[in-house]
């Protein structure tokens, strides 16, 4: 099956890559690299000590995990970094450390933060730290006063800045940032307001959508994949639509699950699902539990039927009054004003459709609140990835509707992007080129973090738990 094939190919490696040589000895004690790595260690082994001394830290949790310690802190940010000396909120975070020495990663999630040890995959290959942000509005690391002006792209870049700056004092390796999906185009934002914080950036399925209905992906889903899979994905949709009756019931019966939707209502968060269907498909497909062939025909049961719109669409993980109160919201709102939007395909549903063009953000909660849509900061970003960016990697993948708005660099900047012909851009995607693309961008990799590349043996269970995240990261994005 496709789905089983892409799912394990290029994650567990054939051999250990050792690039730019290995370190071994460096000499008898005494000398000056050893009197480093002596020092190196006396702060490791007070780790927790420096890190309480860090200005704003507040360690929540403290675990030993393989060859790691895996700390959940609270870092305390302004809500204006203009105004630093108002108002103040604490920004969820952790941090994987191994070594002050070693290279350290800093991963910008674009939305809520999960709390489990599972690496980025450019630390696991240079056996470095991570530490890992939410994104301001989500999760825990809300501003009391919500005040939705703060949350743009320069403040959420300048968080990260104020994380390397704090967090610099203490790890003096050479630093790199990543980030999957919105934490992807985050990554780059921050590079590009602050490009003296790290040295290298490898970003995700990264996107920019232009306006707020970008046209972009519409025509990718009209072409992406086989047509026979396609055309079953509309005959889906449509018997969903036209079927309303029988399954918005059931998507009601999850109120037992926890779910409300006064906010929306039950037809029109079951219909803007249906809509979204192809592209959450393609979007994911190859690593979520589904593929072309488990697509069922439109006569299926209702139960049946809801069952595979509830799967790959999620209506209550999107559009409940608990998701909207949680990510929805802020996701709208930055769509709304800055990061733009794809326009969900309609032409061939728009017959059945009750809401046509509904899905544009600025339609969408948070309710009352002034949204302009301002270009203006990704179009620079735009231009700067395309002529200036140096020392990034963009990995994107072909299935991935993402692909059609992804940005561009240039190889004379020493700045690449690599395009999956069978997946989505997701971790790994680095590790699973083939020969001799992997080992040019590992050596790349290896010179920006000034350490060598080592392909890490990948266990079945944390594969699984990548692979749980990634179910998680499809009902945020």
């Amino acid at each position: 099956m496709l789905a089983r094939r892409h799912r394990l190919r290029g994650v567990v490696g054939a051999l250990v890559v050792s690039l730019l040589g290995a370190c071994g000895d460096a000499g008898p004690v005494g000398a000056p690299e050893d009197a480093a790595r002596v020092e190196g260690r006396a702060l490791d082994d007070d780790i927790r000590a420096r890190l309480e001394a860090l200005p704003g830290v507040t360690i929540l949790g403290d675990e030993q995990f393989e060859d790691f310690r895996f700390f959940t802190l609270d870092f305390e940010q302004p809500a204006d970094h203009r105004r630093p000396r108002g108002e103040k909120f604490l920004q969820r975070m952790t941090l994987f450390h191994r070594s002050t020495t070693a290279p350290m990663v800093i991963d910008t999630e674009g939305a809520e933060l999960f709390t489990e040890p599972i690496a980025a995959e450019p630390v696991d290959l240079l056996k470095g730290n991570q530490v890992t942000v939410e994104h301001r509005f989500y999760g825990t690391s809300t501003p009391a006063s919500r005040d939705w002006r703060l949350l743009d792209v320069w403040q959420s870049a300048a968080d990260a800045h104020r994380v390397v700056e704090v967090f610099k004092t203490l790890y003096t390796g050479r630093w790199l940032s990543t980030g999957v999906f919105r934490g992807g185009t985050a990554a780059l934002l921050h590079r590009y307001y602050f490009p003296d914080d790290v040295q290298g950036t490898l970003a995700y399925a990264e996107r920019h959508s232009l306006g707020l209905q970008d046209a972009r992906a519409a025509h990718f889903l009209r072409n992406v994949g086989d047509a026979t899979c396609r055309a079953k994905l509309t005959a889906v949709q449509r018997a969903a639509l036209a079927r309303r009756e029988e399954l918005a019931p059931l998507l009601a019966e999850q109120v037992e699950w926890g779910f409300t939707f006064d906010t929306l209502g039950v037809d029109k968060s079951l219909e803007f699902s249906v809509v979204r269907l192809s592209f959450n498909f393609w979007e994911y497909l190859g690593l979520a539990p589904y593929d072309c062939d488990s697509i069922p025909e439109p006569t299926v049961s209702a139960e049946e039927l809801f069952g595979f719109v509830d799967l790959v669409a999620g209506p209550a993980y999107i559009f409940s009054d608990q998701a909207l109160a949680t990510f929805g919201e802020p996701e709208s709102y930055q769509s709304a004003t800055e990061l733009g939007a794809p326009l969900y395909p309609e032409a061939e549903l728009r017959d059945l459709l009750r809401y046509p063009g509904g899905q544009v953000p600025t339609f969408l909660p948070p309710l009352g609140v002034t949204k302009f849509y301002n270009p203006v900061p990704l179009l620079k970003l735009e231009v700067w990835a395309r002529l200036h960016a140096k020392q990034v990697l963009i990995l994107d993948g072909a299935l991935s509707p993402w692909s059609a708005s992804a940005f561009h660099v240039s190889p004379w900047n020493d700045a690449y992007r690599i395009v999956d012909p069978e997946g989505i851009g997701f971790y790994g995607t680095l590790t699973a080129l083939p020969e001799p693309q992997r080992t040019f961008f590992f050596e790349r990799l290896s010179d920006w973090a000034d350490a060598p590349v080592q392909v890490p043996e990948v266990s079945e269970q944390k594969q699984g738990a990548r692979y749980q995240k990634l179910l998680r990261h499809v009902r945020r994005h």
